[in-house]
């Protein structure tokens, strides 16, 4: 269709881009705005020294089906990545190994772990098989491609809550919450029950639901999905206000003056929507602030060798056991290309209260106080690393606390008294993800398309 409507992209994020690809494929007219000066949001990427960093979300999962879809109509392949994801969890002084693959040697390892006792007590990996069997009984609740079926189980509670109601706290406490936090930046009493379960299932417990890695890696995928509408991105951008008349948008205001729109597409964190557009109705408004993200700092290193242990990808530290830091990856294990060879590239992740304490140092503060602290676990990391890049994300990732998703989907539903050629996109209104942002921003242009007809 060709039509000489005004559509206005607020974001060049994953849900943005999604939204000016669609209807820049539509040959409708679309401006995208944003107040960054590159496109991608939370997946950004910056290039040091031949390392490739990956500042935000770095993989897909096989079971990210809208973005294995579209990458492949970019041109841009995926592929299993190459290597099994071991990892460990730090537990009395030592980490115990985890070993991701259905490989019978490696099925074993992970075996020995659990029955020695040592990570989970034998009441704690009774805790854990419960909620395996429980999550897996629920698979059919937990689509990405059918966010509506998770509805059903979204009660308001935390993750934390509901351990601690039903299965038992060492679980979560020693197995589960740390690879919780290493997905969403967060403690389990921050995350909604519904969203916890969906995470867990798609990041482990689903044994297929293996990583994914764009051709080039995810920086590919962005660039690609840019340049299909890069003509219309307007960078160092911010959009100050949306303007409504008579119940529907008529313009945006940016520092640089006022931009008549048929219809807006708010594609930006649910904070920072309620602070341009006050006009919502009290409904909407409500909904919306609801919407909690969790916040990071963290600390890349580029460095000669990786001090992990051999083809580890990551470990993890329990809250409870009293750590500054919450995980540490080797980045380049799985994505090899974000390294020059026989290089590591390092990611230091610090959540939450412990974010909050990095994020009023200098980068040289952060960086060396990082340093210590994966010193203290890891003798072998560099003291003088290649470099360092210090990334603070004081909205990391959605967390749906409890309830929210049904909160969500009944705004989506009922309009609640919606303004006129507004719409919304952005990961928080299905199961949060990376897949989740680009399938609401492929929604958001059809619902644009339909206005337009």
């Amino acid at each position: 269709m060709e039509s000489d409507q005004k559509v206005i992209v607020i974001g060049a994020g994953l849900a943005g881009l999604a939204s000016a690809y669609a209807l820049t494929d539509n040959r409708v007219e679309v401006t995208v705005l944003d107040a960054a000066t590159y496109p991608g949001g939370r997946a950004a990427h910056i290039d040091i020294g031949g390392f490739q960093i990956e500042l935000g979300a770095n993989l897909f999962l096989k079971s990210y089906s809208t973005a294995i879809s579209m990458a492949s109509c970019l041109g841009i392949p995926t592929k299993p990545t190459a290597l099994p994801i071991h990892s460990g969890i730090y537990r009395n002084g030592r980490f115990h190994g985890l070993y991701g693959d259905r490989q019978l040697h490696n099925i074993l390892k992970t075996v020995r772990t659990m029955l020695s006792f040592q990570l989970l007590s034998p009441k704690g990996v009774w805790q854990a098989m419960k909620f395996a069997k429980m999550v897996q009984d629920q698979a059919d609740k937990l689509s990405l491609d059918r966010p509506d079926h998770i509805l059903s189980i979204d009660f308001e509670q935390s993750a934390a809550e509901f351990f601690e109601r039903e299965i038992g706290t060492e679980s979560l406490d020693w197995l589960y919450g740390p690879g919780l936090a290493g997905y969403t930046f967060a403690n389990p009493e921050q995350v909604g029950i519904a969203y916890a379960k969906a995470v867990l299932w798609h990041n482990g417990l689903n044994g297929v639901a293996w990583p994914e890695v764009p051709d080039g890696g995810m920086r590919a995928f962005v660039d690609a999905l840019s340049r299909k509408c890069k003509s219309n991105i307007q960078y160092s951008t911010p959009v100050r206000r949306i303007q409504t008349e008579n119940g529907a948008v008529r313009s945006v205001i940016t520092d640089a003056g006022t931009i008549k729109a048929d219809a807006v597409i708010c594609a930006i964190p649910a904070t920072a929507v309620l602070k341009i557009a006050p006009e919502l109705p009290e409904a909407m408004s409500h909904t919306l602030q609801r919407v909690a993200y969790s916040r990071c700092c963290r600390v890349f290193f580029g460095v000669d060798s990786s001090p992990l242990p051999e083809n580890w990808y990551a470990v993890g530290f329990p809250q409870k056991a009293g750590t500054m830091i919450s995980g540490m990856s080797h980045l380049s294990l799985l994505s090899p290309q974000t390294a020059p060879q026989d290089k590591a590239l390092i990611d230091a992740l610090f959540i939450d209260k412990q974010a909050d304490e990095l994020f009023v140092l200098s980068d040289e503060q952060i960086t060396g106080r990082a340093l210590l602290e994966i010193r203290k676990y890891f003798p072998r990391m560099s003291s003088r690393p290649l470099f360092s890049h210090v990334q603070k994300w004081p909205e990391a990732a959605c967390l749906s606390t409890g309830g929210t998703l049904t909160a969500l989907a009944h705004m989506q539903r009922q309009d609640c008294g919606s303004i006129h050629g507004l719409f919304f996109a952005g990961d928080y209104l299905g199961i949060p993800s990376l897949n989740s942002a680009l399938q609401s921003g492929l929604d958001a242009a059809s619902e644009v398309l339909k206005l337009l007809a």
